[in-house]
């Protein structure tokens, strides 16, 4: 047991930046900790006693104290579930596990400020260190509900609802099974990505399995579990394990098709392809009514799974990559969006390809005529629902460029509603947009395209 004494001290009088006065306290220090004492395992946490204006009345002060009387503490250790108040981000719930680099769930900073380590309910794969002052026991819903009135307004202001409240279900589903068994669930129920990096895509196993965590979960919980349930072979101290930090890595992907799999894979090939050189164009995938996004400005042959961004169709925020990688969401959001609304989209791919931007400059009308070529078969008419035969004539609508994608949507929009037909619209000496009812659709349709506008530059070339 980690032991902390409870240490009385004169009040300390500090001035703050706008010339406020404020009184603090020294409520504890920590003793020094053997890492070799192998029954510290847990911490107790002894109730807050004045109440603090950042965080809700429910929060405790942690205090390791091994002196206190039987009854009066809790214990926090590997495996509970707890609230953490991080700067101005929403209280959010999280576990309690041991850091994969240094195989402990605790540790002092400087100035023997004492820090949890803790991964974060449906919040992209996140971990953190925290101090004990920013945890405290997690109580459900309704209660943390009722004593921030203000936490509600919080989340709907910063788009955070949907992805909150996901994130306490996840909480509170793991809260009905054992402690001992709530790691395994947790890493099994989720797609995890250790910060280090990503073993090649050959190394990555596909084949489905059809070993499950041997958590039972009540029937309600059932269904919040996600539809991707990755099989991840966690052992870390918790079970006296000193391989955390390789197995964190090792993730057998039971969904070979889900986006977050995809994106990286249809992205390497476009790579490959010459359409998404300099990490210009994208891809975006709808998912279960979610929006899977490729990030802005990454190479795009060596994008990772926790890349991708994950919003709903309203554009909140549902998952997003991890902080430190600092990525944004690719520019061609609006675009993406306007394609899934307008056009009930599957998936929208975007490129820039050489050949269409050659036929751009050797077209300056605004629409590209394709006539004649056997390839068109495999572009769809989307006003009659069925692919186009090779005695058709396909029209594609050619919209100027502009500084930002986003001021793009305006005369994509009028694109859309001048031809119904069309499953693309380019943008002049920039590249194009190709939609389909799925992303094997739009990826079809895609290389169909490139071929024809090959064949279109050489006849053009040649004066055919």
């Amino acid at each position: 047991m980690i032991k902390m004494n409870e240490k009385k001290s004169n009040d300390i009088l500090h001035k703050s930046r706008y010339g406020r006065e404020s009184t603090k306290k020294k409520i504890f220090e920590v003793n020094q900790i053997s890492s070799n004492d192998s029954s510290q395992s847990a911490i107790r946490v002894l109730p807050k006693r004045k109440r603090s204006n950042k965080l809700p009345p429910s929060v405790s002060r942690c205090i390791l104290n091994c002196s206190l009387r039987k009854g009066t503490t809790n214990e926090l250790s590997i495996g509970d579930i707890v609230w953490a108040k991080t700067g101005k981000y929403p209280i959010w719930p999280g576990i309690i596990t041991s850091d994969p680099e240094t195989k402990t769930f605790f540790k002092k900073e400087k100035k023997s400020i004492s820090m949890l380590h803790i991964y974060y309910f449906n919040d992209a794969y996140k971990r953190n260190w925290l101090r004990l002052k920013q945890i405290f026991h997690f109580s459900g819903k309704n209660d943390i509900l009722a004593g921030n009135p203000k936490l509600m307004k919080q989340l709907s202001r910063s788009k955070l609802k949907v992805k909150w409240s996901r994130a306490v279900q996840e909480a509170e589903c793991l809260l009905s099974i054992k402690k001992n068994e709530r790691l395994t669930a947790f890493f099994d129920t989720k797609f995890i990505s250790s910060n280090h990096d990503m073993k090649s895509e050959n190394n990555i196993q596909t084949e489905r399995s059809s070993t499950h965590s041997q958590a039972s979960f009540s029937p309600k919980c059932k269904n919040i579990i996600p539809k991707l349930k990755p099989k991840l072979e966690l052992e870390n101290s918790y079970y006296d394990s000193a391989t955390c930090q390789e197995n964190l890595t090792k993730i057998s992907i039971l969904q070979k098709d889900h986006p977050r799999i995809l994106i990286p894979e249809l992205c390497k090939l476009f790579f490959t392809n010459g359409w998404v050189t300099g990490t210009g164009g994208g891809i975006s995938i709808k998912y279960n009514n979610q929006i899977f996004i490729a990030p802005s400005g990454v190479q795009k042959e060596r994008m990772e799974p926790d890349d991708i961004f994950v919003q709903d169709m309203n554009g909140a925020d549902i998952e997003v990559p991890p902080y430190e990688k600092n990525l944004s969401k690719s520019q061609c959001t609006p675009i993406f969006m306007c394609s899934y609304i307008e056009r009930n989209a599957g998936a929208v791919i975007h490129i820039h390809s050489p050949e269409l931007v050659k036929l751009c400059l050797l077209n300056p009308e605004n629409e590209l005529r394709i006539s004649g070529l056997e390839m068109i078969k495999g572009i769809y008419n989307e006003e009659k629902g069925r692919f186009y035969d090779n005695d058709e004539e396909v029209i594609i609508p050619i919209i100027e460029n502009s500084k930002y994608e986003r001021d793009l949507v305006d005369t994509f929009q009028l694109a859309l509603m001048k031809y119904p037909s069309t499953s693309a619209v380019v943008v002049r000496n920039h590249g194009m947009y190709v939609w389909g009812s799925d992303w094997k659709s739009a990826k079809t349709q895609c290389e169909c395209y490139e071929y024809v506008f090959n064949i279109m530059v050489f006849k053009k070339i040649n004066n055919l």
